[in-house]
């Protein structure tokens, strides 16, 4: 494998892993599926997901247990045998939710996902992702950044 297809492939999957983050944030169901091979699999504090029709299920439950949800995937870093890899992907995910005081919160994860890939017709898809929590916090979300009229 030359340097360029190294790097092809690993945009690729790191590709795959932005649009299952999109996916999970706009609550797409179908779109989160696609991103694994069919038997692909999910192990997550949540549960372990097999396969598609159950993968598809995540984007539905997030949306209930949260007001909103943002994934930021950070570095992928894959090694390539073939059609086959394995990755250790990084990720911080954000949390929005109200307490019981009515107060927005913000429950964020360090993640990171160990990931195994798969090439099908030509496209990186995940066969696998292990979620590993590396650190967390929770916050109150508090007011947007305003500038001051006189900051220069």
């Amino acid at each position: 494998m030359t340097s360029r297809e190294h790097l092809l492939d690993a945009f690729a999957m790191r590709l795959t892993a932005e649009r299952y983050a999109q996916a999970v944030d706009a609550h797409d169901a179908k779109a989160f599926a696609a991103q694994f091979t069919r038997d692909g699999v999910l192990e997550a504090p949540r549960g372990r997901f097999e396969g598609r029709e159950q993968l598809a299920g995540v984007p539905p439950m997030m949306k209930k247990l949260y007001l909103r949800t943002h994934h930021s995937v950070v570095a992928l870093v894959p090694i390539i045998d073939g059609d086959r890899a394995s990755a250790r992907t990084y990720t911080l995910a954000r949390h929005y939710y109200r307490d019981a005081e009515d107060v927005e919160q913000c429950y964020e994860m360090t993640v990171r996902y160990e990931d195994e890939f798969a090439r099908i017709s030509g496209e990186w898809l995940i066969a696998s992702r292990r979620l590993i929590l590396v650190g967390d916090a929770t916050y109150p979300t508090g007011r947007r950044h305003q500038v001051r009229k006189d900051a220069s």
